[in-house]
């Protein structure tokens, strides 16, 4: 038994991140822990009171355990009748900016990186921030009507985006970050998606992103309210499977490891098993046209309200159920049985009516959230030479967010990302660096010809500068062949008085 408790102990513990809104009453974000024993949040965050349904995302703390360093996370809430985010820290309970939109949004979504802010407009505009400077990427029309979903993929190089007009677009990071005014005249040509995927036929009401790179490893599933539940490839750009539920889905939730997904349709929560549990074959379509595969008889989840958000705790073993009257219920993913039911801020005055859960998010208990930081006040030793000296383990850094949004694109030259097309192009100063950096470590020398026609290249891409690093080189080589000489003179010194030191 201790054996498994110090095994357990290894596993991060994972909080919920939720939201509630209505219209009648305030709502706000709690952070809860679901294996306490009370129904006391771990933090209120407050100033946001009514968050729109696809209107929250969070990254999580960056921590670097070799050398005690890394990046506090970060928590964005959009409200749904302002054109306000709010954006806090793990380490904060009250906002560490308040950003104002240039107009009302539907949806949000941070990248996973923390470094860009997505929204989309009811009206199908998509706008992209840098998070530390405000500076807008990029502002475009996506689609016909208004944006849902928004979706970045792990590695932040691809974001998905739904929309009313029943399409899901894929657009990459480089191609997206065309420098574009708010009316869409730019000073080059549009970007366009990376891939546009049309086969609902209503509003796209979620999206999931598998994990993997983009675009080899990416997949993306989507779900709408024609009563289906399509898979997509990224890397071929066509469609895997689909799977028919017959009723209009809300919300949908992905294993990791895509054994299962959880969907939230009309009639109520079902588990919709990805594999065959006779062959182990992948269940689906196989991206035929007009060959799908009803799902009906997949098994139901029993709660006693209507489900408005849907989780899948970190490490798949649960899933968390938020309903119309503000409860959460704990699902084993197993048994589909309910194991515990949260309140959603319980413990703060009761209102006088419960608020619909709107948002639930599932992750590894920050290390630096506000009033249960286990390092603070902790010792860490370490042995010298002269003895064992302490010091104390400090809070991790936050992370540089504006204090406010820009509304028209900075021209290319006074953009704070530059974007570089690496493989194409006529020779530069550049290339010239990093052959004159990589000469003398034991590259072959290159043929007479070839370092000819690479030195006139480089002279007519940018002659003063090339004469100006040869210059460089030659005085680096000069300082290094003489500390080279003064290091042979001493080391023979030292060799002649050791010498002479043993002979006497």
């Amino acid at each position: 038994m201790a054996t498994l408790r110090r095994v357990a102990a290894l596993y991060p513990q994972e909080v919920l991140l939720t939201a509630s809104s209505s219209s009648s009453q305030r709502g706000a974000l709690y952070v809860l822990d679901p294996a306490s024993s009370t129904q006391t949040p771990l933090l209120h965050l407050k100033g946001t009171t009514h968050a729109a349904p696809h209107g929250v995302s969070f990254v999580p703390s960056a921590t670097h355990a070799a050398h005690d360093a890394g990046t506090s996370g970060l928590v964005a809430a959009m409200e749904s009748d302002k054109a306000v985010v709010s954006v806090y820290s793990w380490q904060r309970d009250q906002p560490i900016a308040r950003l104002v939109l240039p107009q009302k949004m539907r949806c949000l979504a941070l990248s996973p990186c923390g470094t860009y802010l997505a929204a989309g407009s009811p009206d199908g505009r998509l706008c992209v921030w840098d998070v530390g400077t405000g500076a807008l990427l990029t502002s475009l029309e996506v689609h016909y009507r208004a944006v849902t979903v928004l979706r970045w993929t792990p590695d932040s190089a691809a974001l998905v985006t739904a929309s009313e007009d029943a399409r899901v677009c894929v657009w990459s990071v480089p191609g997206l970050f065309h420098a574009t005014d708010l009316a869409g005249a730019g000073t080059g040509a549009l970007p366009t998606p990376y891939a546009t995927f049309s086969d609902h036929t209503l509003e796209v009401t979620d999206l999931a992103v598998a994990p993997g790179a983009f675009p080899a490893a990416a997949r993306v599933w989507s779900a709408s309210l024609d009563g289906t539940v399509k898979l997509w490839d990224l890397s071929a750009r066509r469609l895997i499977s689909t799977f028919v539920v017959d009723e209009p889905v809300r919300h949908i939730a992905l294993d990791p490891l895509e054994r299962f997904l959880f969907l939230n349709a009309e009639q109520g929560v079902r588990r919709l098993e990805l594999y065959e549990p006779q062959s182990g074959a992948a269940r689906g379509g196989g991206g035929a046209a007009g060959h799908s595969v009803p799902v009906s008889d997949a098994p139901r989840v029993s709660v006693p309200d209507a489900v408005t958000a849907l989780a899948l705790s970190h490490a798949s073993s649960h899933a968390a159920l938020g309903t119309r009257s503000g409860a959460i219920y704990l699902v084993d993913v197993l048994t589909l049985q309910t194991v515990r039911v949260l309140q959603v801020g319980a413990s703060l005055a009761k209102a006088a009516a419960p608020t619909p859960v709107t948002f639930i998010g599932a992750l590894v208990r920050p290390l630096d959230l506000m009033g249960h930081l286990p390092l603070q006040g902790a010792k860490r030793t370490t042995r010298q030479d002269a003895g064992t000296s302490s010091a104390y383990m400090q809070a991790l850094p936050l992370r540089a967010v504006a204090s406010q949004l820009a509304r028209t694109i900075q021209p290319p030259l006074h953009a704070p990302h530059t974007l570089l097309r690496v493989g194409d192009g006529a020779a530069s100063a550049a290339a010239s660096v990093q052959r004159w950096l990589s000469a003398g470590q034991g590259h072959a020398p290159a043929a007479p010809a070839a370092r000819a026609h690479a030195e006139a290249a480089d002279s007519a891409a940018a002659p003063a500068d090339v004469a100006a690093l040869r210059a460089q080189v030659s005085a680096l080589e000069a300082q290094v062949q003489r500390a080279k000489a003064l290091n042979d003179d001493m080391w023979q010194r030292l060799v002649q008085l050791r010498a002479g030191a043993t002979a006497t």
